[in-house]
């Protein structure tokens, strides 16, 4: 039970307008600090709908039906078009943010996901040569868009919608 003016647990994930900090789990956390935490809490949760993305939508329903190149476009484009939700509620949660911030957060998420998707790659051994195929916009293929999107979106959803402030 809580006394007048006290916190419950789930206030004290928010941030505090209190000198851009945030209590996070009863201590004091710079808001840039924050910003990437909820960054990396939103990266983990759209690696989860990028997998159903991939391997159920792309290689299962849209791969047999349009071909390989047709499905990575409606792959990629539908995760462009995700990853600007997952950007709203990064700014949404983080409540205060400037647009360096936003540019910092976007740098941060880009950098995760080309950790992963590398590091991810070596590890089950793929070559080099088959990571780099989505590379190829002039074939058609589509991801560096998708990466720009990673960069991009905090700061571009920051401008328009200022979700949160």
């Amino acid at each position: 039970m809580l006394l007048a003016g006290e916190r419950g647990p789930a206030a004290s994930l928010l941030p505090d307008d209190l000198n851009g900090q945030a209590i996070v789990a009863g201590g004091w956390v710079d808001m840039k600090i924050y910003l990437l935490m909820m960054t990396f809490r939103v990266w983990v949760v759209e690696l989860a709908v990028s997998a159903v993305n991939y391997f159920f939508l792309m290689i299962k329903v849209y791969e047999p039906k349009y071909g390989k190149l047709k499905a990575h476009q409606i792959g990629m484009s539908t995760r462009i078009d995700y990853i600007f939700i997952f950007a709203y509620f990064i700014l949404f949660f983080a409540k205060r943010y400037t647009v360096l911030d936003t540019l910092v957060a976007g740098v941060f998420w880009l950098l995760l996901i080309l950790a992963f998707e590398w590091v991810g790659s070596f590890i089950l051994r793929r070559p080099v040569r088959e990571i780099l195929e989505g590379w190829h916009i002039n074939r058609g293929f589509m991801w560096p868009y998708v990466l720009a999107a990673y960069l991009l979106s905090p700061l571009i959803v920051g401008l328009i919608f200022h979700p949160g402030q």
